[in-house]
């Protein structure tokens, strides 16, 4: 199951474990913002990964010039997104 929701001009999408996936406290959802601007990006991405762990560094991909993931020091997955159109 997933959410998504506007907030301040970014799109953020909530999900759920896949099915079958063992419950482990903070991998009961996994975050994901998505935004037109860059700077936003940059900027959640810096806050939410003090005292977190990164998985993949801020990078362009195929699909977003800027994109990475990281796990907050809540034990919460998140991943973040600079996308040039509306969502």
């Amino acid at each position: 199951m997933y959410a998504r929701l506007v907030i301040n001009g970014s799109t953020a999408m909530f999900f759920d474990m896949f099915p079958g996936s063992p419950f482990v406290e903070g991998n009961n959802i996994s975050l994901a913002v998505i935004s037109e601007n860059i700077g936003d990006i940059k900027s959640y991405f810096k806050q939410l990964q003090e005292g977190g762990t990164v998985g993949l560094v801020l990078q362009e991909t195929f699909w977003s010039k800027c994109y990475g993931t990281l796990t907050d020091k809540f034990g919460i997955k998140w991943q973040l997104s600079y996308t040039e159109e509306s969502y």
